[in-house]
């Protein structure tokens, strides 16, 4: 990683682990207290308290930032992801341990693998990434299949929009195999050596749709 990227890096954990645990505010002390001409012990545990924030003026959140920062500089391996796990656990407090996007995607690519005829292809990783980048399921993300299949009817209906998918698959397909990828222009012939033509697409696709469908009106 470059050296700049790489101080980009540690900046931004820095900052998230900051913002994801703010150091706590001391409570103001009570003005009905009476006042004591003598320490109570109250009063001792507070002077060590601040005696002891004096030798060690780093808060936890900047020691916990720190020492991400200094992993990061010794060369270990890091993530945002590992971030968030060590450092943010109040992040989604009260919620799923999973994003609910996160969680959409998940439910849109296991019914792609569990539905088409070959789960591991190039028809299947491709429609997944699809569906993964379009923005309409970030307006279903309780009811994601209701997105997928207002994304596989678009992209049946739209010329411009098939064939750039058909597309993306035959890249897919070309560097599974090894193979030159064959494109098929629109209402063109398919080279007789390509894996998928647009009408073995629109077959797969028109099957995984109607497939939604009678899941919807299932009781």
């Amino acid at each position: 990683m470059p050296p700049f990227l790489k101080e980009l890096f540690t900046d931004l954990l820095a900052f998230f682990v900051r913002f994801l645990n703010p150091p706590k505010q001391p409570k103001k002390p009570s003005s009905s207290s009476p006042p004591s001409s003598l320490p109570s012990s109250t009063d001792f545990s507070a002077t060590t308290t601040h005696t002891n924030s004096v030798a060690n003026p780093l808060s936890a959140t900047d020691q916990q930032a720190a020492q991400l920062q200094k992993e990061i500089r010794d060369g270990r391996k890091f993530t945002l992801a590992e971030a968030i796990g060590r450092e943010g656990g109040s992040f989604m407090k009260g919620e799923s341990a999973i994003p609910r996007p996160l969680r959409a995607k998940n439910t849109i690519n296991q019914f792609i693998t569990e539905h088409l005829t070959n789960p591991s292809s190039a028809l299947s990783t491709t429609l997944q990434t699809w569906t993964n980048n379009d923005i309409r399921i970030m307006s279903q993300l309780d009811t994601p299949l209701v997105a997928l299949s207002q994304i596989l009817e678009s992209t049946l209906t739209e010329p411009t929009a098939f064939c750039e998918f058909a597309r993306q698959v035959a890249i897919a397909q070309s560097q599974l195999t090894g193979d030159r990828p064959y494109f098929q222009t629109l209402n063109g012939k398919a080279h007789p050596e390509a894996d998928y033509t647009h009408e073995s697409i629109q077959g797969e696709l028109s099957q995984l749709l109607k497939t939604l469908e009678d899941d919807a009106c299932a009781p």
